[in-house]
């Protein structure tokens, strides 16, 4: 079984204005990278495709339907990004206030990060992520045995092949904190970044009466044309 995940096109975070946007749309070089990362993968060769309902992911996924590249969609609320409430403070704010907030959370002791409101907010967001994906994946066969070692699941009776999902950043890295079973702290998703639109790859590999997933490939961009286009 393989798991392709897909972060979200370049987003036009400014509107055309010098003010931070909730929930925007792509910028014209967001929907030429959509265009090209769906260009990967042939007509129906994804069995499952799960999107975010934010725009960002829902302008990303329109080539993606319109290659008819999955046989099934599913929109999940789950796979929203996070958004803790000082983040949600930060719209309508001007670009040098929310670079200055960021700034300041980046300098934070890992403590800091870790008990304050963000690390709090992020462990609520993971565990909202993990409960409806194991009860998504249970629905399909994909059963989740134990953490004793490694994460290994049972796919025995795992009724798909290939699934999608386009979501975002802080997504990602619950999903790759969850199939990798690696630890999951307030910043792991800057240690995993994606770059838009990129390629990250799960592959599940039998052992010890069942499978673990194994990362294929990270953020592979190679259908871009030039580094101007592999954005962040």
């Amino acid at each position: 079984m393989e798991i392709v995940l897909i972060r979200h096109g370049q987003p036009d975070w400014g509107s055309g204005i010098d003010v931070y946007t909730k929930n925007p749309g792509l910028t014209d070089l967001g929907k030429l990278q959509s265009k090209k990362s769906s260009a990967m993968f042939q007509k129906n060769s994804i069995d499952e495709l799960w999107v975010s309902p934010l725009k960002r992911a829902q302008e990303t996924f329109e080539p993606f339907e319109k290659n008819s590249v999955a046989k099934s969609t599913f929109i999940y609320e789950w796979l929203q990004e996070m958004q803790d409430d000082e983040e949600e403070a930060l719209y309508g704010k001007s670009k040098e206030e929310v670079f200055a907030f960021f700034a300041k959370r980046n300098s934070q002791s890992f403590e800091e990060w870790t008990d304050g409101n963000h690390g709090k907010y992020m462990e609520k967001f993971s565990k909202n992520i993990v409960s409806n994906l194991e009860i998504e994946l249970e629905k399909r066969g994909i059963i989740s045995l134990d953490t004793k070692f490694d994460r290994r699941f049972d796919l025995s009776k795992s009724s798909i092949e290939k699934l999608m999902i386009i979501s975002h950043a802080g997504t990602m890295s619950v999903l790759l904190s969850y199939f990798l079973n690696m630890p999951l702290y307030a910043w792991t998703w800057r240690k995993f970044l994606p770059r838009h639109t990129g390629h990250t790859t799960f592959k599940s590999t039998e052992i010890s009466n069942g499978h673990f997933f194994r990362l294929k490939e990270f953020n592979n961009v190679s259908f871009m044309d030039s580094d101007e286009e592999q954005t962040y």
